[in-house]
């Protein structure tokens, strides 16, 4: 192909852009008799003949061979990455040439650390060049996946090529699986991405150091330090974004698929199988109602007219309030925190209990004992001999507990 002036490329796209863009969306080609009909439908009276737009079409470099077939036509990469672009029609670039991209930018920063090292600053001004080429790149590519990931999105939502969920989840599923998961991988887990500015970012530095009488070079290293920090801003940002958009709409139609699945796989069993195959009522608690035993009308009605002279009975009486001896035992139990805390450490539990509590029933004695002995008051301890303790009525045989302060088991 012969070298293009930009001009007249520009002068020839601008006064045939219909005709580019129908060539821009035949991806796969057309034969040459196609091509001359498109240039035949978008040409004016005073247009060239289709074979002379052919032949420009090919020299301007719009146009090459197919290599699939003879005498087909399709447009070439860098055209239709340029239309692509200016159409807002991008292309999703994979993670494996991401990673090239900070492969390429770890040789260049050891390279350029070499430089700085030797003071060649010719040479530093070489490499940082091609880094900066790699570093915007790499920084179109972010936004182009992003633009194309968010427009995929937007396309499965609303479904106007009306698909059916498990195609839906497929396309969605492949974003994340091939695109999305990946990225996360080298931004987030593997931290490749970090590691790799980090070390440019110190090269920098260290340039900036060895080079701060050399306006030109300081000028030159700057800009790269703007160009490293704006393209670490725009890949998080990106990837963030792309994240935020994707995974609603991937829970959601992993589970619509999910559960379209499973309903196909019941349907399936049910056909060869029968509905009780499934065991419904045990499996999902599904009620199981059955109509038996219902009153005819005339014995209910009957049953009615009864009820028709009902007389309520009395209400039961009130409990009687406490007595004495009752009233007692709730007072103690209710002082019974401050009167144990307040008597720490007690060396006898039950005598102490005895002589705090004389009109205690025994009952409530031995629920207040099992207080101190569950260590809520302090820390307890049996001694020997046993003792005899009498409560009432009762004679008590036990060995002594003490409860001495110190940690309080809660």
């Amino acid at each position: 192909m012969a070298l293009t002036n930009p001009q007249t490329f520009f002068r020839f796209a601008a006064e045939h852009y219909a005709l580019l863009c129908e060539l821009y969306y035949k991806k796969d080609g057309l034969p040459e008799a196609e091509v001359f009909a498109l240039i035949r439908r978008y040409a004016e009276p005073q247009s060239p003949t289709a074979p002379y737009m052919r032949d420009r079409l090919l020299d301007l470099g719009i146009l090459e061979p197919s290599p699939q077939a003879t005498a087909q036509l399709e447009m070439t990469r860098p055209v239709a990455t340029l239309m692509g672009y200016l159409l807002r029609e991008y292309r999703l670039t994979s993670v494996e040439v991401i990673r090239s991209y900070f492969n390429a930018i770890d040789n260049l920063a050891s390279e350029l650390g070499d430089a700085v090292s030797a003071a060649n600053s010719d040479l530093l001004v070489r490499v940082n060049g091609e880094l900066e080429e790699h570093v915007e790149r790499m920084r179109h590519d972010s936004r182009n996946n992003r633009a194309k990931v968010i427009a995929d999105v937007i396309r499965i939502k609303t479904n106007r090529e009306r698909l059916a969920p498990r195609q839906r989840y497929e396309v969605i599923n492949r974003l994340w699986t091939r695109y999305i998961a990946p990225l996360r991988d080298i931004i987030d887990t593997q931290k490749s991405m970090d590691a790799a500015l980090d070390r440019l970012t110190r090269v920098y530095g260290d340039a900036e150091t060895r080079f701060a009488a050399d306006g030109v070079v300081q000028q030159v290293v700057r800009g790269g330090e703007a160009r490293l920090r704006r393209l670490r801003r725009d890949v998080l940002d990106d990837f963030n974004e792309t994240v935020r958009e994707v995974t609603p709409l991937y829970e959601e139609l992993r589970q619509e698929t999910a559960i379209a699945r499973g309903a196909s796989h019941a349907l399936e069993r049910i056909v060869h199988r029968g509905l009780s195959s499934l065991d419904l009522p045990n499996k999902m608690g599904i009620c199981n109602w059955r109509q038996r035993g219902i009153f005819s009308d005339l014995a209910l009605e009957a049953y009615l007219f009864e009820l028709r002279g009902y007389e309520p009975h009395a209400p039961e009486p009130l409990p009687a309030p406490l007595s004495p001896g009752q009233k007692q035992d709730y007072d103690d139990l209710a002082r019974f925190p401050e009167d144990a805390r307040s008597a720490v450490p007690i060396d006898d539990a039950f005598a102490w209990l005895a002589e705090t509590y004389p009109h205690a029933a025994p009952l409530t004695l031995l629920k207040l004992y099992g207080r101190l002995h569950g260590g809520r008051y302090g820390h307890t301890n049996f001694g020997s001999p046993s003792r005899r303790y009498q409560l009432g009525n009762l004679c008590l045989s036990a060995h002594p507990m003490s409860v001495a302060t110190g940690d309080i088991e809660r």
